[in-house]
């Protein structure tokens, strides 16, 4: 396996620096963070160049919040600075190193992926099983607490099998090390560096057990086969590779006929959202939480616009719902 080296002076280059400023400029919320982005824009930029060319980064401290939708989580950001040299080792360091070997039925985190395309492949598998063996079975599991879970000194070792360049797996290991326990979620290396985590399991899946229809979204995957006796099998296996990458299998694991009604990135086999009564019990609990405090407006709102949209012949009960709340 040929390893990738010359890296760390990509994220030296001013044109990669500029990239990635202006990428946080887009992505950041916080109109006044971003109103100071742009004023001091020749500043954050000739600070990261020195910081970088001088080789003397040091992550800095995260700012942890919780959030309780889809279930509680810790969600961690960063200052400017760390976010764009963030990025910059996202973007010219680990997806030049990880993305050949990274395969399409891993849709998470990269370009045209995401959870469309893994609603799209999970339908598409269910059509060809259905045309191919009439009757078939879904294995659908996810790993309990993955991102807390990643061991820090596998993920080395893993990325030393991609990475040659000693400048670049430093810069790589040091934002590694100031994450703990696992990874936070909500920075963009940790993203990336998780959805390469579990790559030799996609490759064990497909090349040694030889499941042909198989997807995964981070920590949350699908495998479809005719033979519910070898999915058991295949399970048994995949438990035994997950304990060694020092992960475990959560409890809501199993094993489901084609008949059977579950629940995929948010979605049914039919690629249809969840019932409204689900919906409702959900903004419910959101309201609750704003009204304790725990829940800011703007997010409680981004929560209820993205549920009207997508249960548009409902959306005179969901306001209803908020009517004497807000």
């Amino acid at each position: 396996m040929k390893r990738k080296g010359n890296l760390y002076p990509e994220i030296c280059k001013f044109e990669n620096i500029l990239a990635a400023y202006n990428e946080v400029c887009r992505n950041t919320r916080n109109k006044r963070r971003v109103e100071n982005l742009k004023e001091y824009k020749s500043v954050y930029i000739s600070r990261v160049y020195d910081t970088l060319i001088n080789k003397k980064y040091k992550v800095g401290s995260y700012n942890k919040f919780i959030i309780y939708e889809p279930k509680k989580r810790l969600i961690v950001s960063q200052n400017s600075h760390d976010k764009i040299i963030n990025h910059l080792v996202a973007r010219f360091i680990l997806y030049p190193a990880i993305l050949p070997c990274l395969l399409d039925v891993n849709v998470a985190s990269r370009k045209d992926m995401g959870t469309k395309r893994g609603i799209e492949l999970a339908k598409e598998f269910h059509r060809k099983c259905k045309v191919k063996y009439g009757t078939y079975y879904i294995l659908k599991a996810d790993i309990s607490k993955f991102f807390a879970s990643i061991d820090h000194e596998r993920l080395k070792a893993k990325l030393e099998r991609r990475i040659k360049d000693k400048d670049a797996l430093k810069i790589t290991f040091d934002i590694i090390d100031s994450n703990s326990p696992g990874l936070f979620i909500g920075s963009m290396t940790n993203q990336v560096l998780a959805i390469f985590y579990l790559n030799d399991m996609d490759h064990f899946i497909k090349e040694k057990l030889k499941i042909k229809y198989y997807v995964r979204y981070q920590d949350d995957f699908l495998l479809f086969h005719p033979d519910k006796q070898y999915l058991k099998y295949c399970l048994k296996e995949i438990e035994k590779f997950v304990e060694m990458e020092k992960l475990k299998l959560n409890a809501k694991t199993r094993i489901y006929k084609n008949t059977n009604n579950f629940l995929f990135l948010g979605r049914n086999p039919k690629g249809k959202y969840c019932r409204y009564r689900n919906v409702k019990r959900k903004l419910k609990a959101r309201a609750h939480l704003y009204e304790a405090g725990q829940l800011t407006l703007d997010s409680l709102a981004s929560s209820i616009i993205c549920y009207k949209g997508l249960c548009a012949q409902n959306k005179n009960s969901i306001d209803k719902l908020f009517k004497n709340r807000i």
